[in-house]
């Protein structure tokens, strides 16, 4: 087994790093989502084989736009998936919007989120917020997160738990607690 990195970055120093690979290195912003995204359903695959009802909760960013990816492929394997949002699909902007337009092409059902479609999920996908949280997570946000906490179904997190600030851990107002988290890039 390949031993894991011992390198620890802040979240600037993450985003420098997706700057240059897609600045410097020329590989497309909507290529390393779908990385991501394949890493993260690879991931999926093996650690719960035997979930068949998905659910990814989106928010409105970069990581709603993994989630995206993740929903897409699970879908595309005979996987009942469905996406709720937390914020309007259209107003995404760049990859994220991408990715939502290319999951709604391949027919997963996208709805607003509810607590109700949580039901029947054997696995919950937190694609609500990345790593730039700074503020306490309040509104529709925080109903989400503590709704999936309350969730009997383990909950997989894409880049950091949503909720936690990426430079120092602390909880911001709620997080998700995640039974595993894949992080992207470092």
């Amino acid at each position: 087994m390949r031993e894991l990195p011992v390198e620890l970055y802040r979240a600037a120093q993450v985003r420098e790093l997706d700057r240059i690979a897609i600045e410097e290195r020329g590989i497309p912003g909507y290529t390393l989502m779908s990385r991501a995204g394949e890493a993260a359903f690879m991931l999926l695959s093996q650690r719960w084989p035997d979930a068949r009802r998905i659910v990814v909760v989106c928010g409105g960013g970069n990581n709603a736009g993994d989630g995206y990816v993740v929903a897409r492929l699970a879908h595309k394997t005979g996987l009942e998936t469905r996406v709720l949002t937390l914020s309007n699909p259209n107003a995404l902007r760049g990859d994220a919007l991408t990715a939502w337009r290319d999951a709604c092409a391949a027919g997963v059902p996208t709805t607003a989120f509810t607590t109700a479609g949580l039901d029947g999920a054997d696995l919950l996908v937190d694609a609500i917020l990345g790593t730039g949280l700074e503020r306490d997570v309040s509104g529709v946000w925080r109903e989400a997160i503590d709704a999936m906490n309350a969730h009997p179904a383990d909950r997989f997190a894409l880049d950091i738990p949503s909720g936690l600030h990426a430079d120092t851990g602390a909880i911001l107002g709620a997080a998700v607690r995640a039974a595993a988290t894949l992080t992207f890039i470092g």
